[in-house]
């Protein structure tokens, strides 16, 4: 059911695409558009600010300098066209294309709607937080740049499926057929405090018997980096979730709410005490959204393929690429 990460190859590549044309495009070309850009700010030295020619008799803006080696503006822009231009101008078009052709089907992606796409593709992160951390480290996007992506999917789904129809019946027939994906989720959410030693492991307990807050103790002594900061907790998690170890699954298992264990060995030499905070069980189906995301599913199971469908809209409204053959 999830789609959240089935497109980061693609995201990575046009972030990285992007973000290289952004510099680009904000660097003024020779006319420097209506407006003259404004002179350097002078430097006590009076050398100026180094950031626009400097007498050298070129009247060509600097880029950058390394000894007697000078990048210019020009050379700076032809070597981006060269590196980046196809790809930039391929990607416009397909926006472009896909654009009109959801004006033309009456197709409206609201900032709502951006919103819930992203919720869904934060699904199996620890916080939204870590979620736009990941995608800024790894694919380089940012948080601007996953929203205009998402707004682009969104519409070319709505245009690949603007004609086809799934019905309640259909949402319902899928659920039957496939009950193992809507399934109810049972979750746990519980707090650790890890350390290095049995006997410190005792000494926490005693702390506790004595009345010290469970969340106190572990911002002051867990070693486990993770969650030592929010007082042990691990937020909810699916009852079987792998990255439980296996001791501390098989206590919680056996634990009620406000519970705290005996110190449980761990595989790796430490040792470990945990507290039962809450127990839940969520049914997918009461959520109206999970419907919805099915019929999306149903909807573009039945559509031609993504690729296709820009394909077409390129062809529909004769995208020309004039860089293309240069």
């Amino acid at each position: 059911m999830s789609r959240e990460k089935w497109l980061w190859g693609l995201c990575g590549a046009l972030a990285a695409l992007s973000a290289a044309l952004a510099v680009l495009l904000a660097v003024p070309g020779p006319s420097g558009g209506d407006a003259a850009p404004p002179p350097p700010a002078d430097r006590p030295d009076g050398q100026g600010s180094g950031t626009a020619e400097e007498g050298d008799g070129t009247g060509k803006r600097k880029i950058a300098q390394a000894g007697s080696v000078t990048l210019y503006e020009d050379e700076f822009l032809e070597e981006l066209r060269d590196a980046f231009g196809a790809e930039f101008v391929r990607h416009w078009l397909k926006e472009t294309v896909v654009r009109l052709e959801a004006q033309s089907l009456g197709i409206n992606v609201t900032r709502a709607d951006i919103d819930e796409e992203l919720n869904r593709m934060q699904i199996g992160y620890e916080s939204e937080a870590e979620f736009y951390r990941v995608m800024r480290e790894q694919l380089g996007m940012s948080e601007q740049a996953l929203r205009d992506d998402a707004l682009y999917r969104l519409m070319l789904e709505g245009v690949a499926t603007a004609r086809i129809q799934v019905t309640e019946a259909d949402v319902e027939a899928y659920i039957e057929e496939h009950p193992e994906e809507f399934a109810p989720m049972h979750d746990i959410r519980y707090a650790q405090i890890v350390v290095d030693s049995k006997e410190r492991a005792n000494l926490v307990l005693q702390q506790l018997g004595k009345g010290v807050a469970f969340d106190l103790l572990a911002k002051d002594v867990s070693l486990d980096e993770t969650t030592a900061a929010a007082g042990g907790d691990s937020g909810w998690v699916s009852a079987d979730d792998p990255f439980i170890p296996s001791e501390a699954a098989e206590a919680l298992g056996a634990m009620s709410v406000g519970d705290v264990s005996p110190p449980l060995s761990l595989e790796d030499g430490r040792w470990m005490i945990v507290t039962l905070l809450g127990r839940r069980t969520i049914d997918p189906l009461d959520d109206s959204n999970v419907r919805e995301e099915l019929k999306r599913e149903l909807a573009l199971a039945q559509a031609p393929s993504l690729f296709d469908v820009e394909a077409m809209l390129l062809e529909k409204y004769n995208a020309v690429d004039f860089l293309d053959g240069d």
